[in-house]
């Protein structure tokens, strides 16, 4: 059942693409409907008049060329809007017909009635083409075009004026026509000016959106290649400074120190490797993000460098998100390489993860080593942890980090979902 409805979106989302792409064809299409229900009557008012033929004529191209204007109203907005205005002007300029009421089927109505020839059904469409430059162009064109219509609204009750007398209420008629006709200029420009404003903040909406997620991205990514290359070279310098002390008493350890900096510098070039290939081929998380089965492996390469590290596991993590797993094996990781790097000489670390009903802690303590905790500052110092802290948030955890006992400690907390923990 889901498949039918997944091509069906995909096809309209391909027309609604297409439409977008050729808009002259939706409005010609526009055009022909709205001829289509105002050209009989416009047609019918015109048989019926008695006019000079030129006259009639006049009328009955202007009126079609503010219909055809429709079609131009997104590819051509400023053209069409003059197009209109000027067959509207030449209208208004044309001297008044008299028309028979019975000939329309105004059977209430007796004698003849005199009327401006801009009374023609089709004089109604070119507000379409007011909406079309407020929704379209600029504030000053869009303005422009609302002044050139209240204007019209002038001339057309001026004009209304030379036959008012055909009219019931003479004066105050006109009165109500003039404030009918710019009230509908004035609606019809605020609506479309609206849509302008509505479309515009769209647009801004989505490239502020477009810009977060490229400046999320690239923080992601630059916390993936801080997570690598810190430890990587932390443990990479650790095991370099201890095999340069240790190579003229005893070899083999000195060759055991160059085993684990190579592995470790391979599994740093593979890590980096995946996340490039984000950049790349955006292949999916699960490929390219670690998770608390590799902290085991984790903490045998940061013993391997001489520090004591403890890793205490209760519970099962079946509970953790996969974005809390990868949180907390970063967290484990950036917790590592900062003892290794900044603790004193030997420390003890305990790496704990307590997976608990209600949450899963995990939980990174040094000693501070031989030096009681006293750590020099470095260059960049923090920034991993600030990543560290983004990520756990970003899985819905809490985060702490701070001095504890003479040593330091980094604590997350990832709480367990209501549906995990039923289970």
């Amino acid at each position: 059942m889901a498949l039918p409805t997944i091509s069906a979106v995909t096809w309209t989302d391909r027309t609604d693409r297409w439409i977008r792409a050729h808009p002259v064809v939706p409005d010609t299409l526009l055009a022909l409907a709205i001829t289509a229900v105002i050209g009989p009557p416009s047609l019918a008012i015109l048989e019926v008049a008695r006019s000079p033929a030129w006259v009639l004529w006049v009328a009955g191209i202007c009126g079609s060329v503010v219909l055809g204007t429709v079609a131009l109203r997104r590819i051509a907005t400023r053209a069409a809007f003059f197009l209109a205005s000027l067959a509207m002007l030449v209208t208004v300029a044309l001297p008044n017909t008299v028309v028979r009421p019975d000939g329309l089927g105004l059977a209430g109505a007796s004698g003849d009635m005199e009327i401006p020839l801009f009374f023609l059904p089709s004089s109604a469409v070119y507000l379409v083409l007011v909406y079309a430059v407020a929704a379209q162009r600029p504030w000053r064109e869009s303005l422009l075009a609302l002044g050139i219509g209240v204007t019209g609204s002038l001339l057309c009750t001026a004009r209304t004026a030379t036959g008012y007398g055909a009219l019931p209420a003479g004066w105050l008629t006109l009165l109500l026509a003039l404030l009918a006709l710019v009230a509908a200029v004035a609606g019809t420009w605020a609506v479309g000016r609206s849509h302008h404003d509505r479309r515009r903040r769209l647009a801004e909406e989505a490239a502020e959106a477009a810009e977060r997620a490229a400046a999320d991205e690239r923080r992601r990514i630059a916390r993936d290649m801080h997570d690598i290359v810190a430890h990587s070279l932390a443990v990479i310098v650790r095991q370099a400074e201890g095999g340069s002390a240790i190579a003229a008493r005893s070899p083999d350890r000195a060759t055991q120190a160059l085993s684990v900096i190579a592995d470790t510098a391979r599994e740093a070039l593979a890590d980096m490797r995946g996340t490039l290939q984000v950049l790349r081929e955006a292949p999916p998380p699960e490929a390219v993000q670690p998770s608390l089965a590799a902290v085991p492996a984790l903490v045998d390469r940061v013993r391997a460098t001489g520090v004591d590290v403890r890793l205490v596991e209760r519970g099962s993590a079946d509970g953790m998100t996969t974005g809390a797993a990868t949180a907390a094996y970063r967290l484990i990781q950036e917790a590592l390489t900062n003892s290794v790097k900044h603790a004193g000489a030997h420390p003890t670390v305990t790496v704990t993860i307590a997976h608990e009903p209600h949450a899963s802690v995990v939980t990174v303590e040094d000693d501070g080593g031989d030096d009681g905790g006293e750590r020099p500052p470095v260059p960049g110092a923090g920034v991993g942890l600030r990543g560290v802290e983004d990520r756990v948030q970003a899985a819905g955890g809490t985060f702490e980090a701070g001095p504890a006992g003479g040593g330091f400690r980094v604590r997350a907390e990832f709480r367990v979902a209501e549906g995990v923990r039923s289970r």
